[in-house]
């Protein structure tokens, strides 16, 4: 039986990636050095030459490794079983430690920060397990994959024997975390909400034998004059600046109709250009609906047992169907209004609960 249950940083997750790498970029180089010089005959200067190279290479790749350790300290959360304590290291030195027993609940949240790159920035979002222990929340782990931490969170709630908050503030009995999503609990607040979607979502219920399907007619154009704007200027800077070089934009066209290599060229660039456009225009003509049956949801035409989900949650214009495995994310970008996402999740959930045959006084509750 395990002893401690221990999580890293973020930070230190990809620390571990680099090291990797370097140590695999270091040996290879290694490898062909030594074959290199395998095939060759020594000499007492070859030998020298030999040793300076080798010193000059231990320098080299050592010196990545000493940067690293002296620039980022690992931090560290350890679950301590035996002694029922929560410890947070920074490097080798303990910085604190609380009782479990002062958790009273976990949540989940996040932070995000940017990234400088070569070719710009990017924006790393960092998903937190965080504990309430009185008026102090404190951030007990954190991951940059939802789906894992997810997981990770279930497993404290269940070493802690403590429930956990949902985004929508209800609570989840420890002994709860592994129920399928059509047999968990529903509060108040999702069970007797008279859903109301907003118009210019244009979205529109239909009942069937087989279940109910939430179809979306929503369609705005603003997106299509935007895109097809930005679609047109990208096509003439492709036909004018890389066309040019060449010579085969419409200002070398010398009869009309143009050669074959002006034509295919003039075709590619609308290819191109237009592409995110035709994008644009195959998402709105994709079927937009959403069925909840007695044992599935069909989302655009696929199906999903409900056995194999334990919750569906959002992330900004998202909804994510999740288990202890993995996430698989569905864009409502195309499909409603913004404000219109959290609706629909709600929506989702109440009809999963009463189709697949709920006890609707048993599951209320705050």
């Amino acid at each position: 039986m395990e002893k401690q249950l221990r999580w890293k940083d973020h930070k230190s997750k990809n620390l571990r990636l680099v090291k990797f790498i370097l140590i695999g970029s270091e040996l290879i180089t290694l490898v062909i050095l030594g074959f290199i010089y395998s095939m060759t005959e020594f000499q007492e200067v070859d030998f020298i030459s030999f040793v300076i190279v080798g010193i000059f290479l231990l320098f080299f790749f050592g010196l990545p490794h000493v940067i690293l350790a002296l620039t980022i300290r690992p931090k560290e959360t350890v679950f301590d079983l035996e002694t029922k304590t929560i410890r947070w290291f920074d490097g080798k030195k303990e910085i604190r430690s609380i009782p479990f027993r002062n958790i009273e609940n976990i949540s989940y949240s996040d932070y995000s920060y940017t990234v400088k790159t070569k070719n710009g920035s990017r924006t790393v979002t960092v998903y937190t397990v965080v504990g309430k222990a009185g008026d102090e929340k404190i951030q007990l782990i954190e991951a940059t994959d939802y789906s894992k931490l997810r997981f990770d969170g279930e497993v404290i709630c269940k070493q802690l024997q403590i429930p956990l908050i949902n985004t929508d503030g209800s609570s989840i009995p420890f002994a709860d975390l592994d129920l399928p999503i059509h047999k968990r609990k529903l509060p108040n607040s999702i069970i007797e909400k008279d859903i109301v979607f907003s118009p210019n979502s244009k979205l529109s219920e239909v009942k069937s034998n087989e279940g109910i399907t939430l179809k979306s007619n929503y369609n705005p154009y603003i997106i299509k004059i935007v895109v097809f704007c930005v679609s047109f200027a990208l096509s003439l800077i492709i036909h004018f600046a890389i066309g040019d070089v060449f010579e085969l934009s419409a200002t070398y066209w010398t009869s009309f109709p143009p050669t074959i290599s002006q034509l295919v060229f003039l075709g590619i660039g609308l290819g191109i250009g237009f592409f995110p456009f035709m994008y644009v225009l195959y998402q709105e003509s994709r079927l937009k609906e959403i069925t909840i049956t007695k044992t599935t949801i069909r989302w655009y035409g696929k199906e999903y047992v409900f056995e194999d989900w334990e919750d569906l949650i959002q992330m900004e214009n998202r909804l994510c169907l999740v288990n202890d495995e993995k996430l698989i994310p569905f864009s409502l970008f195309y499909f409603c209004e913004l404000m219109d996402v959290n609706n629909v999740r709600h929506w989702i959930l109440k009809n999963i609960f009463k189709i697949s045959g709920g006890d609707l006084n048993l599951s209320r509750f705050e």
